[in-house]
């Protein structure tokens, strides 16, 4: 009985290591292979990618500027996955039109239009950049007011305002500053991350091809007194995602 046990085990393992099957099934978190009708058989339950989504599908910015684009797959059992740092990014296009980096970030280098697509595992999808010569007016650095207690974050957002009546989002290209108003209260990272890190106020600034924008940020010696986690009770489905928020009272 034994020996019988061991060689049919070795026999699936055989049928298993033959069939040289190539990724492309997603089975839970687990990946399946795509071309397998023995792993088919085996979950029956595996899906399949059916489309991948860019978006935003038709941007326009100015030259010079930045776009993030997304890769979203869609599956055959009705889910999404975000596939922005999986998919091979590609830009096609006029000689100098726009780049674009293995994360999906987009630059202007010429006026034009350009093809941005993602491809993953024989699917692809496509968005429309359009490159502009539009000139920036102004930069506006919102929460112009802003409060938060010594140790924590504020995010800031830098939006520049074009002669176009267009305007986008600056925040990861503009050049950071922050001016501490009293000693030691708050740092600021590349991407518009201010830290409180004492008591006091501090002018933050973003600047951008000649233009800035300023907001007011102050920093307390407020206590955190208690954590709440938000939604309290959430029901999803397997594979799918749920953004959960922790909010500290002070």
């Amino acid at each position: 009985m034994a020996a019988r046990i061991v060689a049919v085990g070795l026999l699936a393992g055989l049928a298993l290591a033959v069939t040289g099957c190539a990724p492309g099934v997603k089975n839970g978190s687990e990946s399946i292979p795509a071309d397998c009708a023995a792993c088919a058989a085996i979950s029956p339950t595996a899906v399949t990618l059916v489309s991948i989504q860019v978006t935003p599908p038709t941007p326009s910015i100015a030259t010079g500027t930045t776009q993030q684009f997304t890769a979203t797959g869609i599956y055959s059992d009705q889910t999404t996955q975000d596939l922005s740092a999986t998919v091979l990014w590609a830009a096609t296009a006029g000689s100098g039109t726009a780049s674009i980096t293995t994360a999906g970030l987009a630059s202007g280098t010429g006026v034009g239009t350009v093809t941005i697509t993602a491809s993953f595992r024989g699917k692809s999808g496509s968005a429309t950049l359009t490159v502009t010569a539009a000139t920036l007016v102004s930069i506006t650095v919102t929460p112009p007011l802003a409060t938060i207690a010594n140790g924590t974050k504020q995010q800031l957002t830098a939006t520049g305002v074009f002669n176009n009546a267009t305007t986008q989002d600056l925040t990861a290209t503009a050049s950071w500053t922050a001016l501490t108003l009293s000693s030691g209260a708050a740092t600021i990272t590349s991407a518009g991350l201010a830290t409180g890190s004492g008591a006091g106020t501090v002018t933050v600034s973003a600047s951008f091809w000649g233009k800035s924008g300023s907001a007011t940020l102050t920093v307390t010696a407020a206590t955190l007194v208690s954590i709440t986690v938000t939604p309290p009770l959430a029901t999803i489905a397997n594979g799918t995602k749920q953004q959960l928020t922790a909010t500290g009272v002070f």
